[in-house]
């Protein structure tokens, strides 16, 4: 009866302790919902390129893990970053906005030193973003959790929230402006439950690149295309860059890369060898110099050789000079070989 007794009293205790620190977790600054200023009445504006934060994932200083991203705390009036808590064990530790390096949707780099944020700076009024809190419509209805925290790299102004919903895709891009009040457990936005499924889908560029790397390994005659192929994504826009065999292959790549989950724009700069067969051809034939000489040239993924006959060394030295001004040429062959003069 007396060690009953005992236990009761201790889960008791333990059950006041965890209600005592959810208190004080809602009384420290950014514990409570903040409401934000009207996106209009903010005076900077992005221009740069979207960064995102994983909430959950590592922070690295010079690729040595320094943490893991706890939290993100805004200033509601500005929309812009304040600072990033990392915990590290049982170590909160607060890093300012100032030491972000760049954020990938995966790893948040760190500078080497920044300064320490001061005591005496009142953070009261900060606005809290702590992974999974609730994201809830303008009825009150559950959204989703939040996952990311995207932002601009030039002035600092938070953009978007990247929500996991129900719904497939699942992940979804909030506009910044749609939200209204956050705080660590919840955060209000302005729209409406219906609209969740109009959102932007959501990946991160590097989900995009990896995903797109994968299904051109599933096509057997696009083993030459990938090794020439570089594959840029900023914002979920994909940009292509290679040799292809003709225009169809080149279609067929920009299929592939439309079709990942998440891509919202393809960039087509790929070259195909009729292409470029033509363009160096046309390019010899109008130059003074060299349209006197009958030549043959083959492109294949940048390379051209050219063969044939050219009146004079001038003229076939020419013909290579010429040749590599082509947008798209790599390398060049020069085969061409002197006309024998009629004796």
């Amino acid at each position: 009866m007396d060690l009953t007794l005992a236990a009761v009293i201790i889960m008791g205790a333990w059950v006041v302790a965890i209600v005592a620190a959810g208190l004080v977790m809602s009384l420290r600054p950014g514990g409570v919902a903040v409401r934000l200023a009207p996106a209009g009445t903010t005076t900077s504006v992005p221009s740069g390129r979207r960064d995102e934060i994983l909430l959950g994932g590592d922070a690295e200083v010079l690729g040595n893990v320094r943490g893991r991203v706890r939290a993100v705390q805004l200033r509601p009036e500005s929309r812009q970053l304040q600072d990033v808590e990392l915990a590290n064990g049982l170590e909160n530790r607060p890093v300012p906005a100032s030491a972000i390096v760049s954020a990938d949707g995966q790893v948040l780099r760190l500078a080497e030193r920044w300064p320490e944020p001061s005591l005496d700076e009142p953070g009261d009024d900060a606005a809290t973003l702590r992974q999974d809190a609730t994201v809830v419509s303008a009825e009150g209805k559950r959204l989703g959790k939040l996952r990311l925290v995207c932002f601009d790299a030039s002035s600092s102004m938070v953009t978007a929230l990247v929500v996991d919903g129900r719904s497939t895709p699942s992940r979804r891009l909030l506009p910044f402006e749609r939200v209204t009040a956050a705080g660590p457990h919840r955060i209000a936005t302005d729209l409406k439950a219906s609209e969740w499924s109009t959102l932007q889908p959501f990946a991160t560029d590097w989900e995009i690149r990896q995903g797109l790397i994968q299904q051109l390994a599933t096509d057997p005659a696009l083993e030459t295309v990938r090794r020439s192929l570089n594959i840029d994504v900023e914002d979920q826009r994909v940009r292509l860059r290679g040799y292809v065999r003709d225009l169809a292959q080149a279609e067929r790549v920009a299929e592939l890369a439309r079709s990942v989950p998440g891509v919202l724009q393809v960039q087509r700069e790929l070259v195909s060898d009729d292409e470029l067969t033509r363009a160096v051809s046309d390019a010899i034939r109008r130059d003074p110099a060299t349209s006197a000489a009958e030549v043959q040239v083959i492109a294949r993924g940048g390379t051209v050789d050219i063969t044939g006959e050219a009146p004079d060394r001038s003229a076939a030295r020419r013909i290579e000079s010429v040749a590599r001004q082509v947008s798209g040429v790599a390398t060049v062959h020069n085969l061409v070989a002197i006309r024998q003069q009629a004796s």
